[in-house]
């Protein structure tokens, strides 16, 4: 456990320093469920802060911290010996991209996945997270903009344990922008 911490930290940590003045903060949910594989099916829930800044005129980039719920099979072999569902604590660092158009947004992120038990089950507590999704900001000149859009997941080890299976995860993005004069 604290080697998997040591390892997150050690990730986010040049991104947290790089950042030089934050811009606007966004705080957004999703709620999504997983594709079904022999591993079963897992239901994800986070609560997003993102701290970003203006990149060009049509680009942020952001530090996003995301605590998650994850549900998921307690079996390696998904439900198919009745083993039911477990409950996982995670929380994820993802660097962000997003391309915003007038009231349309396309993104990309990628980042490390801490979780208090191995996600899938038997395979690893430390993951990463690559997410793209796209959306639509309602009210986009107003103090806090309405996000409302989706996201597409993927969670896996990349080879970092022995097993490397992971979750494929599509979900809904809620939430709000907030602008400031920056965030120090």
């Amino acid at each position: 456990m604290v080697r998997s911490l040591a390892i997150l930290l050690l990730a986010i940590a040049p991104v947290i320093a790089s950042a030089q003045r934050f811009d606007r903060m966004s705080v957004y949910a999703t709620a999504g469920k997983s594709m079904t594989s022999w591993h079963g099916q897992a239901d994800l829930e986070s609560v997003n802060f993102e701290f970003g800044r203006a990149l060009r005129k049509h680009y942020d980039v952001a530090f996003v911290a995301a605590p998650t719920n994850i549900t998921q099979p307690v079996s390696w072999f998904g439900n198919a010996f009745g083993d039911g569902n477990e409950h996982v604590h995670a929380i994820s660092g993802s660097l962000l991209v997003r391309r915003n158009w007038r009231r349309v947004y396309a993104e990309l992120s990628s980042g490390p996945l801490w979780a208090e038990k191995r996600v899938p089950a038997s395979t690893s507590r430390f993951n990463f997270i690559s997410q793209g999704g796209a959306g639509f900001v309602l009210m986009p000149q107003g103090r806090f903009p309405l996000i409302l859009g989706y996201r597409f997941a993927h969670i896996s080890n990349g080879g970092y344990a022995p097993r490397n299976s992971g979750w494929n995860v599509s979900a809904i993005v809620i939430g709000t922008r907030i602008r400031t004069a920056s965030f120090h």
